[in-house]
Order: C-alpha cells, then sequence, then structure tokens
C-alpha cells in the first residue's frame, strides 16, 4: 500500500513540475492541475465500480471471482476513458511547448 501510494504521489508531482515548464500548461489553471484532475474523476469512477461490483454483480462462489475481476476493470475502463478524453478536451490547451527540453 505505502509502495504504491508512494508511486503515485511522485509520478503526479513529477507530472503537475513537468507541466509547470510550459508556458501553455503554465497560463490556466486548469491544464496545470490536469494530473489532479484525472486522480479526482479517478475517485468518483473507482466508487461507481466499486458500488457495480458489490451491489449489482455479486460473487457467490469461487469461480465466479476472476470474471468479476475482468468486469471490474472492463466498467472502469469505459467510465474512465470517455472521462480522460473530455477532461483533454476541457483543461488543456491545443499546443504545448516545453523550452527546457531537446529533442532528439
Amino acid at each position: 500500500g505505502a509502495d504504491l501510494f508512494g508511486s503515485f504521489a511522485e509520478s503526479t508531482c513529477a507530472a503537475l513540475v513537468i507541466s509547470s515548464r510550459s508556458s501553455e500548461y503554465g497560463a490556466q489553471w486548469g491544464s496545470m492541475c490536469f494530473p489532479l484532475l484525472i486522480s479526482a474523476c479517478g475517485i468518483f469512477v473507482c466508487i461507481i465500480t466499486t458500488f457495480v461490483a458489490t451491489n449489482l454483480m455479486l460473487v457467490h462462489k469461487k469461480e465466479d471471482i476472476e470474471p468479476s475481476l475482468k468486469r471490474q476493470l472492463l466498467v472502469s475502463t469505459v467510465l474512465m476513458t470517455p472521462t480522460i478524453f473530455l477532461l483533454s478536451q476541457m483543461f488543456l490547451p491545443s499546443t504545448a511547448t516545453f523550452p527546457d527540453f531537446v529533442r532528439s
């Protein structure tokens, strides 16, 4: 648990630092906080997926565990993919430049 949270926190902070280096991302608060918006929406998707797993698709025997996990993965993917698309359409600029990074 702690290692997973550490990786999540470090990658979110790294995304925030990288986005702050772009003049386009830094000019708008929504685009600057895009990694946090993804995480916040992911919490709501997780709640919905958990509700589906615990109230709609119950596991009654051992053989039902794997299909239930696969359904949870499908539900979260179906919900999160359009969510990320909408977030990026609403909050990200159409172009971005990062002056400190050199193309190779």
